[in-house]
């Protein structure tokens, strides 16, 4: 009974005595390995977090020193700069990740409106990012919101992937979308969908499931490290969340999907 209430988070002995000593040896067995297997988990983390970390300075620094060379020698560092950039990005994500799901895994969640804190608080940085390009972005209208469980800083990091893979695919002068609506999880109960959309070229639909792997790219020529839907995928696991990639059935385009299970009442 223990086991069929548990999270699949949750990592504490079993608590459980019993007159027995088969059962009991069985018990201690059990919680021996769960406690090796926590330990195991969290020094990986650990490592990759102190991983993370170590490489942020020396990449501060390269771009310092690539910034210098533009200057004094007036060569164009534009591109490189950009790619700097975006290695630096994904560091940054690593590392947070690392952080943060530990802090997941010991229960250290709370309710999370997603329209009012994750996607509007990024609603700038978004505007500003997808302006370089000449995109336009729609968000959800109305007053409706959904309250999910889970860390607000790794759900808009959600967002902020999803709606830069958008952007990096999709054409200039194109619309890029994020809409909020009901769902049902796979397990039947009632979710909310987060959905973001765009005018690009369409996925693969056979390899939809490898591009959330480290490293994979749908197409080189756009850029990017291939850690953004792998993080993403990450995340959704961490949240009991659902994450596919299909190809819009409106227009040409991508359609990114996470269904989340509701925390709360949705609010008006």
């Amino acid at each position: 009974l223990q086991l069929e209430k548990r999270s699949g988070s949750s990592a504490g002995p079993l608590e459980f005595h019993s007159r027995i000593t088969e059962i009991d040896a069985v018990t201690h067995a059990i919680n021996d390995m769960v406690a090796r297997l926590t330990d195991t988990l969290n020094r990986e983390r650990l490592f990759t977090a102190d991983v993370a970390h170590e490489l942020r300075t020396p990449l501060a620094g390269l771009r310092l020193h690539l910034e210098l060379m533009a200057r004094q020698h007036k060569l164009d560092m534009s591109s490189l700069i950009l790619r700097l950039d975006q290695m630096t990005s994904s560091v940054s994500q690593l590392l947070q990740l690392a952080r943060i799901s530990q802090s997941l895994t010991e229960g250290h969640d709370q309710p999370v409106l997603l329209r009012k804190s994750v996607i509007f608080p990024l609603r700038d940085s978004l505007l500003t990012m997808i302006k370089l390009r000449h995109q336009q972005l729609i968000l959800p209208d109305g007053d409706r919101d959904f309250s999910v469980q889970g860390d607000p800083t790794l759900l808009q990091l959600i967002v902020r992937n999803l709606t830069e893979n958008a952007h990096r695919y999709s054409p200039e002068h194109s619309t890029l979308s994020i809409s909020l609506q009901p769902a049902v999880t796979e397990e039947g109960k009632p979710g909310v969908e987060l959905a973001v959309e765009d005018e690009g070229p369409g996925i693969d639909e056979t390899r939809a499931s490898e591009l959330s792997r480290a490293f994979v790219r749908m197409d080189s020529r756009f850029g990017g490290s291939g850690l953004g839907l792998s993080i993403v995928s990450r995340i959704c696991q961490l949240h009991h969340a659902r994450f596919t990639l299909t190809n819009r059935t409106d227009r040409q385009g991508c359609r990114a999907s996470v269904i989340y299970p509701l925390s709360g009442d949705t609010t008006a």
